[in-house]
């Protein structure tokens, strides 16, 4: 009877841990999702996220923590959670709440927009008390309905805004130390792949959003450089985020005293949000001239812009140069987005060094502010930008020259 008595005792004792862990990892939330809406709600400029955030101040629903542009809205994260909201009217799309629980929230990038399925993400990350030490979990949810698409529990072992400062479509990308880098999926949570630097050489690790590192991210790729100060050598590594298999690389500047920087263009960002823009970077000559410009689907040099353009490259730094180890950073993007970015960026910087008369740049780039300002649109409207401005402005420059 003893014995059954103390087997008893420990399977209430089990039961009762079970029953305990369970209501420590539980965590109630709010979702609301906008249904099977396909529309984008992209912001185009600063001007509509800042309308966007006082309407919802105002409304009482806590301080905003950060606005962000997507294909979705502009997404308001809050210590809690995230709401999508349309730009242009300030009514909510959808939202994701996790009461008392303060969460970290990251966007995946875009490399180019479309309008049949952008697949872009909103990744929710926050951990809750275990009896063996934190628990971290991670949701995804569609941008542009907010519905989930994966829901993961995985190792706290990383803060959670360390879990989504560099976002793919399905990896979420942790340095670890100063040469490697691991990433997890977004479906599982589990580790999916390593890289590491070469012994001696050393990768300039992303710290926060707002300064570029030798990490960048587009869609599916990951791309990275490194830099071995006592050999004098220096390389750009691009890699399949789902394998984390090397698809393309380029040698860089080893002779060097820092160590080189990556930038990733992303279709959805702003000029002026306080992240680094790397078609602003290039026109306001911030990159100097010791860059190359890359087109992300296949490692190859993108000078369309200066090749369209004669003497555009004494007004804009161009990218490029002899040979591969002359440069010192590197710029990656989908063609279309570089074609878009720089474009509409140069023509910005033409317009503030006056070289470029705003009559002469076409309608549909201009947005008006809520105070009857008139400004760029700072991202893509779905429309080609000619290249007529730019050359007006250099043959304009020119004739001042002369």
């Amino acid at each position: 009877m003893r014995k059954w008595l103390l087997l008893g005792g420990v399977v209430v004792v089990c039961l009762a841990l079970v029953a305990t862990e369970a209501f420590l990892r539980r965590v109630d939330h709010e979702h609301e999702t906008a249904g099977s809406s396909n529309t984008r709600h992209q912001p185009l400029s600063t001007t509509s996220l800042e309308h966007v955030r006082t309407t919802l101040e105002e409304t009482g629903a806590g301080p905003v923590e950060e606005m962000v542009p997507s294909m979705g809205g502009a997404l308001a994260t809050l210590d809690d959670g995230i709401i999508a909201l349309d730009p242009a009217t300030g009514e909510q799309r959808w939202s994701y709440h996790l009461p008392a629980t303060e969460v970290a929230v990251g966007v995946t990038p875009l490399d180019t927009t479309n309008d049949t399925d952008p697949q872009q993400r909103v990744v929710l990350t926050y951990d809750t008390p275990s009896l063996l030490g934190s628990r971290g979990h991670t949701i995804t949810l569609d941008a542009l309905t907010g519905d989930e698409i994966h829901t993961t529990a995985h190792s706290a072992q990383d803060a959670p805004n360390q879990r989504v400062r560099s976002l793919t479509q399905d990896t979420r990308i942790v340095p670890r130390g100063n040469r490697t880098l691991e990433a997890f999926s977004l479906e599982t949570g589990h580790s999916i792949w390593e890289y590491q630097a070469p012994q001696d050489c050393q990768i300039d690790m992303p710290t926060n959003n707002d300064t570029p590192s030798g990490v960048g991210t587009l869609q599916t790729q990951v791309i990275t450089a490194w830099h071995c100060p006592q050999k004098e050598r220096a390389m750009m590594v691009t890699l399949d985020a789902a394998n984390g298999e090397e698809m393309w690389n380029h040698g860089l500047a080893g002779y060097r005293d820092m160590a080189p920087q990556v930038w990733a263009m992303n279709a959805t960002a702003l000029a002026d949000t306080g992240q680094p823009h790397a078609a602003r970077a290039i026109a306001q000559g911030d990159i100097g001239r010791r860059y190359s410009l890359l087109d992300g689907e296949g490692g190859e040099l993108d000078t369309q812009l200066w090749d369209e353009v004669d003497d555009l490259g004494y007004l804009v730094p161009p990218p490029g140069g002899p040979v591969w180890e002359d440069r010192d950073d590197i710029v990656v993007g989908h063609s279309d987005e570089i074609d878009y970015s720089l474009r509409l960026h140069v023509i910005h910087e033409l317009l503030d060094q006056g070289a470029l008369d705003p009559e002469n740049v076409p309608d549909h780039l201009w947005q008006e502010t809520a105070d009857g300002e008139q400004r760029l649109i700072e991202n893509r409207d779905g429309r080609r930008i000619p290249r007529e401005p730019i050359e007006q402005a250099v043959v304009d420059n020119d004739d001042q020259d002369n």
